[in-house]
């Protein structure tokens, strides 16, 4: 099969960070260029000298040209506005693609609202090859939670739902709430969860101990959480937590290590990098809380591989990478009860499943891994095992060669 991968326009692919939606793009990229298709994933020119394709571990990227405006540095509304802007222009060049090599696609992969909306429009005659994977994590939050951006991207996800032959959901809840709250035809959705790179990711790295000096780990327990500094990642209620592990539980050696950035496109609520501090600061916790900012992958992975317990304490999730990474990097996980972490977590067996915005349980459940070193290990090569033996990349893009070929 031909199968033509969109990408979201705004990164360049493969990509060099840990945004979800693109590891999920390249890694079934590779594997199914390994499985002998041939994997096209459709991105944008960044540079003037970008060649227009180019051939990475087996997969062709073709970069197009596409006008995009700087929004760095522009206030919230016209940040979203802005990022949808060039996300519609990229839009307008991948459906001119498609259209001049739709005789020889067999499947066109969809990642993101805006462009796969515009996409499916002026394409009406590809819609029986289109498949959207729906990344979103805000399908599990009320209305009320919602910011003004996060409503209008779910607003238009059930118009791109019912344009494109089938819908991947990550996790059996959104699937719920797809067909619940939004009418969608229930044999059109199918439940793939994400993946994890289980030869990247493990337990030991050449760079962990280096790794550990850097960040001033060397005789502390390091607590990790990789993700963006949103509210909707439950961050604020690590940071409580923290302080009850350290002011009231007196775990004075426990280290936090907040990996993620601040500054992030205007579709959620963000945390300030102030506030942040300013909490810190006011709880003397200055030894006891890092903020790292944004890290290349090879540095989160030998983050990863450094840490003793991971948590991501989110309010809503699709299927988050960062607990699978965590997994194969052989790490007891936290995580809340939402989106796909139950499915990633047993309780109890490879570590613990809390209540979201909880900040008690939360901090509960790290005293009790800080207090129990051998429960830290028989859980952390519990999920050594369980991301080995269910999520490695290989077999995900197996169930995605399924859907491709129900098509």
């Amino acid at each position: 099969m031909m199968i033509v991968q969109v990408s979201v326009g705004s990164v360049r692919m493969p990509p060099k960070e840990g945004s979800a939606p693109l590891q999920v793009i390249f890694n079934t990229s590779k594997h199914l260029a390994k499985l002998g298709h041939q994997v096209v994933i459709v991105d944008r020119k960044y540079a003037n000298d970008d060649p227009p394709s180019e051939k990475v571990e087996g997969v062709e990227i073709v970069r197009l040209k596409a006008m995009r405006i700087p929004f760095d540095k522009a206030p919230g509304f016209l940040r979203f506005l802005l990022a949808e802007l060039n996300a519609a222009l990229f839009a307008l060049s991948a459906s001119n693609y498609l259209k001049k090599n739709s005789s020889n696609i067999d499947a066109i992969h969809l990642h993101l609202t805006s462009i796969g909306l515009i996409v499916s429009i002026l394409h009406r005659s590809l819609r029986g090859k289109m498949v959207y994977t729906c990344h979103l994590g805000e399908w599990e939050l009320s209305g009320r939670k919602l910011g003004l951006f996060e409503r209008v991207h779910l607003f238009l996800d059930p118009y791109l739902m019912r344009r494109v032959n089938r819908v991947i959901a990550l996790n059996d809840s959104a699937r719920e709430r797809f067909v619940s709250k939004s009418r969608i035809d229930a044999n059109k959705i199918v439940v793939v969860h994400n993946g994890v790179d289980t030869d990247f990711f493990r337990p030991y790295t050449e760079t962990a101990e280096t790794t550990r000096k850097k960040y001033g780990l060397e005789g502390k327990l390091a607590v990790l959480f990789v993700g963006r500094m949103a509210r909707i990642k439950g961050v604020e209620h690590l940071v409580k937590a923290a302080n009850m592990l350290v002011n009231d539980f007196r775990c004075e050696n426990a280290v936090m290590v907040l990996v993620g950035p601040f500054a992030f496109d205007a579709t959620e609520k963000p945390i300030s990098k102030d506030e942040m501090l300013g909490y810190i600061k006011g709880h003397q916790l200055d030894r006891n809380i890092v903020l790292t900012g944004s890290l290349p992958l090879e540095e989160v992975r030998a983050l990863y591989a450094a840490s003793d317990i991971f948590v991501l304490p989110s309010l809503a999730e699709g299927d988050p990478l960062v607990t699978l990474e965590a997994m194969a990097s052989g790490k007891p996980v936290i995580g809340t009860k939402v989106g796909g972490i139950p499915h990633h977590i047993r309780d109890g067996w490879n570590g613990f499943l809390i209540d979201p915005a909880n900040d008690q349980q939360l901090a509960d459940k790290i005293k009790y891994l800080i207090n129990n070193p051998e429960e830290r290990k028989r859980m952390g090569a519990n999920s050594r095992q369980y991301a080995e033996e269910e999520f490695d990349w290989s077999k995900v893009t197996e169930k995605l060669v399924q859907v491709y070929q129900s098509l």
